[in-house]
């Protein structure tokens, strides 16, 4: 699996959670945060090769790679168990997202607010991706994500565990002050175009919506997933009640 870009060389580099077997640079690219990141490689003992521009372009497929891609070892995905050893205080549950540019932005934001763990259903859901990797700016490789089966049993599992199950659907109610602030919840949200299947939404607890103040029915999903993050992260919602 290769990554590519500055940005997502350079956060596998500092990741725990990332084996890198080598860096690959294209010839002739001598920026200063290139030398930064081939510095960084040597010091950490990972080989550092150089190629040709064009060998860059096969191995990403023409995407825009800034002269740099690290090559990893498929990417190790956490159990839920593990997980849940950790005492976390919110997760992130993405059903249906298949872009992995959605994907990848939503990861961006979860990792910036401090979520304690993406879980990604097997089917109708892309994994990490190195698409997805660009796209979070490498917050990918810096999250704890499990891949789960059946997402109705798992959030099963997670109320038994004690976690709040919210789902976040253009049904539900405006608002997240009705959520309880010391309590341990999974946030929901739906692929790109269809949202929260029924079965998913039957099993929240509570289903929360944005509210749309302009003309547009709705909010791209990335967007619409990263203001409600940060909205339980910050408890908007209560602060403006009280």
């Amino acid at each position: 699996m290769f990554v590519h870009g500055i940005n997502s060389v350079a956060e596998a580099l500092e990741s725990a959670k990332s084996k890198i077997r080598r860096i690959v640079v294209a010839r002739g690219k001598g920026s200063s945060r290139l030398q930064e990141i081939i510095r960084l490689a040597k010091s950490k003992g990972v080989p550092v090769t150089f190629e040709p521009v064009d060998a860059l372009d096969r191995k990403t497929e023409g995407q825009k790679h800034q002269g740099i891609l690290a090559e990893l070892s498929e990417v190790e995905y956490s159990s839920l168990e593990e997980i849940l050893k950790a005492t976390p205080k919110m997760l992130l549950l993405v059903d249906g997202v298949e872009d992995p540019r959605n994907l990848g932005a939503v990861l961006r934001t979860a990792e910036a607010a401090g979520v304690d763990g993406i879980l990604l259903p097997h089917r109708h859901t892309c994994g990490i991706t190195p698409a997805a990797v660009k796209t979070s700016a490498g917050a990918a490789l810096h999250l704890k994500i499990c891949r789960i089966g059946n997402v109705a049993q798992t959030l099963g599992q997670l109320k038994e565990a004690g976690f709040w199950t919210v789902g976040l659907d253009t049904e539900g109610e405006e608002g997240f002050s009705q959520l309880e602030p010391d309590l341990p919840l999974v946030l929901v949200v739906g692929g790109e175009d269809r949202g929260l299947r029924r079965l998913v939404r039957q099993n929240c607890d509570f289903l929360i919506r944005l509210p749309i103040f302009g003309n547009v029915s709705s909010l791209n999903l990335s967007v619409a997933a990263g203001i409600a993050i940060y909205a339980i992260r910050l408890g908007w919602g209560r602060r403006a009640d009280s």
